[in-house]
């Protein structure tokens, strides 16, 4: 493929065959004319170069059309495309970083049965920091389907985030949000002095080991108890698996004797757990965790920490396939979090199954004509991705 400078990109021309902004990324495809706009945007990116095998020409090539250009992108997003692929890349920087801090502290843990606590107060302040000025993408980082070894350190850090999301939004000051970011990092720490054969068993297990399981909880107590962690993050951690109607363990109290911290943990690691794949089952898409919790509101969950939850996860999380009442189809890009039913979408398909051309953002309202119907399933997700492949 040939090295295209932007500037010798001839405006006003279309190209023969696919402009490449990279090795997967398409920018433009040959019923698009290349425009001055297009080329500055490029610039204030820093992108210097594209890559094709096509030619100028002075209008489209025969052939193309609607359907060449849903398969070959939508250049008309293309400011948009840069930065979230700018943020995106950030974030899941960031994000890996994290996750094999998370997983050089337990391997110190597992070594020497060190727990520094500063170093956990920084990456929490690190995370607080990131959440701010990223919250849309770290808040949607997508599973990986070949870390089960890493398997607690990526669920202490996606319930981190979550737990310390939830807490902004019930305005807890920064000294509590910091405790808590601790608190929610360590919360599976027992779990490390268990048998892995256990906890990481793909066959129903028995009685006993379950109940070996279920005493992770004392176990982080007491270990951090022994390492003189502040009382309130030793606690947190105690109740993580503790339920509103007092159904919980280990020590089986309702909501009044649970504290604060150990409602948000209970609510951020179940949302995490079901949305992530173990050795033993597949993780759920986000909305069908949304909507497991939602069933355990008031029994096993606090109503205002679940409803927190909603309120920034959406009922509908970003990245969920979804079909209308008219029968088109599209994938959630935002969330609208004064009301979590209706999502900001990119339409994918008519309501004919015709892929768009250049995919339109539907804002989904209360008491409008067009409503979300429900979400699309594995089967029907991958009809839709094979129509742009």
């Amino acid at each position: 493929m040939n090295k295209i400078s932007i500037d010798s990109l001839p405006e006003g021309k279309y190209i023969s065959a696919p402009v490449y902004l990279d090795e997967k990324y398409i920018l433009l495809s040959p019923d698009v004319e290349v425009t001055i706009g297009l080329k500055n945007m490029l610039k204030k990116w820093e992108y210097k170069h594209v890559y094709s095998d096509g030619t100028p020409l002075d209008a489209p090539p025969a052939g193309t059309g609607t359907a060449a250009a849903a398969k070959n992108g939508d250049p008309m997003d293309i400011d948009k495309s840069l930065k979230e692929q700018e943020e995106e890349q950030e974030t899941a920087d960031f994000y890996n970083e994290t996750v094999m801090f998370m997983e050089n502290y337990f391997k110190r843990f597992r070594e020497n049965n060190a727990l520094p606590i500063t170093r956990l107060s920084d990456k929490v302040k690190e995370i607080l920091s990131f959440l701010k000025d990223h919250r849309t993408y770290i808040m949607n980082i997508p599973e990986e389907d070949n870390t089960p070894d890493l398997y607690f350190s990526i669920h202490s850090v996606k319930s981190t985030v979550l737990a310390l999301a939830i807490g902004e939004y019930l305005k807890l000051p920064p000294h509590k949000l910091i405790e808590l970011g601790i608190a929610t990092l360590l919360h599976e720490l027992g779990m490390l002095l268990l048998p892995p054969n256990i906890y990481r068993s793909n066959r129903k297990l028995t009685d006993k080991e379950r109940q070996i399981i279920r005493t992770h909880p004392v176990i982080s107590y007491k270990t951090l108890k022994s390492a003189e962690y502040p009382s309130p993050i030793c606690l947190a951690v105690l109740e993580h698996h503790e339920h509103i109607d007092g159904s919980g363990y280990p020590r089986g109290v309702d909501g009044s004797k649970i504290s604060l911290y150990g409602k948000i943990i209970g609510v951020a690691s179940a949302y995490s757990a079901a949305t992530s794949k173990r050795e033993f089952r597949e993780g759920k898409d986000g909305h069908s965790g949304i909507m497991d919790l939602l069933r355990g509101k008031g029994t096993k969950y606090d109503e205002t920490v679940l409803r927190a939850l909603v309120y920034i996860i959406s009922v509908y999380p970003v990245g969920t396939y979804v079909l209308l009442d008219n029968g088109a189809r599209g994938i959630v890009v935002k969330t609208n979090l004064e009301t979590p039913k209706h999502p900001i979408l990119k339409l994918l398909t008519d309501e004919n199954g015709t892929p768009y051309s250049h995919k339109p953002i539907l804002q989904t309202r209360p008491g409008d004509e067009i409503q979300v119907e429900r979400i699309l399933s594995k089967e029907e997700i991958e009809e839709v991705k094979a129509l742009f492949r």
